[in-house]
């Protein structure tokens, strides 16, 4: 067990110091959510209101940000074990007395690491132009949580494609997956004015539930019925995405 955290740390590091070595592959993390915050609030700022109740929609955008930006930095790893794998590096681990499932757990800690910062600069952005925090310091602290826990779970699904397939385009269909589930989840508009088709696509969709959770907190404050609800999707997001991982690494190193 020692061993296993020892490596699992070695292995996170290792992740953590490929992201100082390719800091223009990180940049987009940051550009993209923040890009799309500002162009959003800047479309429906002004209408939200009226249309569907919404006084402060840079509040009620900023948890779609933060998804976005964990679910960038949540596709790292799934790349980087492609590139493990094409340049040797992966099988040179294998004949290591490494435990197979730090190869895994290494990444994945490395990506709910990278997630917490990106979520940190995202918060201060939203912060300078006035989303605000409800639920306080400790909100704050709650959403770092929050997208830390979802960007380990939601890594599993590339890492996965990444070692069943080798192959890097394949490993990208773990982000670009993530955005039909933004879409269909409450990002833009309260879920009460969506079709009934809509409604019902979101109702069942785990996204859902993980960003109305951050919502409350800078919205409203403390609601623990929608923050454990949000923690129920992360985990029925990793029961499914982690177990894929580990199937994926057995027939790698199979």
């Amino acid at each position: 067990m020692i061993d296993v955290v020892l490596d699992v740390y070695q292995l996170t590091l290792r992740s953590l110091r490929e992201v100082v070595r390719q800091p223009a592959f990180e940049i987009q993390n940051y550009f993209i959510p923040l890009f799309f915050f500002a162009v959003t609030v800047g479309a429906l700022g002004n209408v939200s209101a009226r249309a569907f109740g919404v006084e402060n929609y840079q509040a009620f955008q900023m948890p779609v940000a933060i998804l976005q930006g964990a679910a960038g930095g949540a596709s790292f790893s799934a790349l980087a074990m492609v590139t493990d794998i094409e340049r040797g590096y992966f099988d040179k681990l294998l004949l290591t007395p490494t435990p197979r499932i730090s190869l895994v757990l290494g990444r994945l800690f490395g990506d709910g690491i990278r997630v917490v910062i990106i979520t940190a600069v995202i918060l201060f952005v939203g912060f300078i132009f006035g989303t605000g925090m409800e639920a306080g310091v400790i909100g704050y602290i709650a959403i770092l949580v929050l997208a830390g826990l979802f960007g380990l779970a939601y890594a599993g699904f590339g890492l996965a494609i990444a070692l069943r397939t080798g192959s890097p385009q394949a490993a990208q269909a773990g982000f670009l997956i993530f955005f039909p589930l933004l879409f269909l989840s409450p990002a833009f508009a309260p879920k009460e004015f969506f079709s009934p088709w809509l409604e019902f696509m979101a109702t069942i969709n785990p996204v859902t539930y993980i960003l109305e959770g951050m919502r409350a907190l800078i919205v409203v404050g403390w609601d623990w019925e929608k923050t454990g609800a949000a923690l129920l999707a992360i985990a029925v997001l990793a029961a499914i995405n982690m177990p894929l991982a580990l199937l994926a690494l057995r027939h790698r190193t199979a």
